[in-house]
């Protein structure tokens, strides 16, 4: 059986917001798609990759800085996104999210356009699955505290 590739493991057309999406409406979409990040895309058009939000995002870089829920998105996400293509294979998406220490990885086509995420969940339920020994380590890897 060929090895799984990210495609496989993805989510498929995961919510997106863009720049100008303010912080109450992306917590509202977190909410409704039961999801704690959301890549933010140049425009639903295009659907390129320009960042990426999360509810830690939303709390520390808006709320935290006094800031309030009809700030803009582009205050608070993180820009330059690791990610990976659709036919990276598991090995790829474990080295991009330990490396980045982060939990969720945007996956993305030729031109930078959103086609998924693959959550640290996704990542770790398919490799217990296949029988990987260790998938506890690669979820230990993602998880470990910045060094600083």
């Amino acid at each position: 059986m060929a090895a799984k590739k990210a495609r496989d493991i993805m989510t498929e057309s995961p919510a997106v917001c863009t720049p100008e999406t303010t912080a109450r409406d992306a917590a509202q979409q977190m909410e409704r798609n039961d999801c704690g990040s959301l890549p933010v895309v140049e425009n639903r058009d295009s659907m390129k990759l320009i960042g990426i939000v999360t509810d830690r995002d939303l709390a520390l870089r808006i709320l935290g800085r006094g800031q309030d829920s009809g700030t803009r998105i582009s205050e608070a996400m993180t820009r330059n996104v690791a990610s990976v293509k659709p036919d990276d294979d598991l090995d790829a998406v474990e080295h991009v999210m330990s490396g980045q220490q982060v939990r969720r990885v945007p996956v993305v086509d030729d031109r930078d356009r959103v086609l998924g995420i693959i959550a640290q969940a996704d990542l770790a339920r398919e490799l217990q699955s296949v029988g990987t020994q260790d998938f506890s380590r690669v979820v230990e890897k993602i998880s470990a505290p910045a060094h600083t």
